[in-house]
């Protein structure tokens, strides 16, 4: 049976996921007094990858390091509040809005952050052996990953977003091969390949063959065995991991790299008074760095509008 149980009075803040982008504004919230819950269920998306790049001093961290790290700094900021759950609804109420989390725990706030991420959905990518080597050996984001894999034997799997790709990815290793799984690409989108010495494949993929987690080659419907190291893919194949933003009558718009992202600004602040979105629940895909900047400058921006208000009508005693 489920009791329900409301915290005594309206948090200043309520932050949902503790990735980067919800932790960074939990702390900076802490910083500046806040009346702070931040509530994470703890299942990170980059929790398949064996380290975390591109984090200045923490470069190569394990993202669970990373999580232990951020919830003991968070210990000494007593406004402060971390709850270990899964958030089962938020409603908008007459000053702010209310969070339900599982178990029945109900919380007031006057403001909502919503930076729950995305989860992958592999399954959409229709490869064959994906799962197998996802983390070790096949990666979304050429930047956290690519450093580590140079020089080495790569594919890069998809189909037009392999187009735009491609350039970024010979960064990393001139040694690279395009695999379109199918899709035939356009004249001139071959000819600059061929150009630039990148062999393409536009046959489907029977599958990705591995041993251990470590990719040895791509296997073509034609029976043709590719030998190759590690692979990236610039297919789209995530989706947001809750619905909350969108339920609270947060729209969306297409973006730049073929998929849709949530309609807030740089801050995260979004057209519904005192809702935020950031991080990957905003973008799709923000990177370690990029998303705890996120967190922090919409924590501190929050912070600028309390302290204003709060000027604006002191409390007479």
């Amino acid at each position: 049976m489920t009791h329900e149980h409301h915290d005594p009075s309206p948090a200043d803040l309520v932050i949902i996921g503790g990735g980067p982008a919800g932790m960074s504004a939990a702390l900076m919230a802490g910083r500046g007094r806040l009346a702070t819950v931040i509530i994470s269920a703890e299942s990170p998306r980059n929790a398949v990858t064996t380290a975390s790049h591109g984090f200045l001093t923490r470069d190569g961290a394990h993202p669970s390091e990373l999580l232990a790290a951020s919830k003991d700094q968070l210990t000494k900021y007593k406004s402060v509040s971390y709850a270990d759950g899964t958030v089962t609804a938020a409603t908008r109420a007459a000053d702010g809005f209310e969070v339900t989390l599982a178990g029945g725990r109900q919380i007031a706030t006057k403001r909502l952050v919503i930076a729950t991420g995305h989860v992958d959905d592999l399954d959409s990518l229709g490869l064959p052996g994906i799962k197998d080597i996802y983390g070790s050996s096949a990666y979304p984001c050429v930047f956290c990953d690519g450093f580590e894999h140079r020089d080495q034997r790569l594919a890069l799997i998809g189909r037009e977003g392999a187009i735009n790709y491609a350039p970024m990815v010979r960064l990393w290793s001139d040694d690279l091969m395009v695999f379109t799984n199918g899709a035939n690409l356009g004249p001139a989108d071959a000819a600059l390949l061929e150009a630039n010495h990148v062999e393409v494949h536009t046959e489907p993929i029977r599958r990705l063959e591995s041993e251990d987690g470590q990719l040895r080659a791509v296997v073509l419907d034609t029976g043709q065995r590719i030998e190759r190291d590690v692979c990236f893919i610039s297919e789209e194949y995530s989706r947001p991991a809750t619905t909350l933003a969108q339920e609270l009558g947060v729209t969306s718009s297409p973006n730049d790299w073929g998929g849709s992202s949530l309609d807030a600004d740089n801050t995260g602040r979004s057209a519904i008074d005192g809702l935020y979105v950031v991080g990957d629940a905003r973008t799709g895909f923000s990177g370690l760095i990029a998303a705890a900047a996120e967190g922090a400058a919409c924590a501190e921006m929050i912070a600028h509008e309390i302290a204003a208000e709060r000027w604006s009508h002191p409390v007479t005693t």
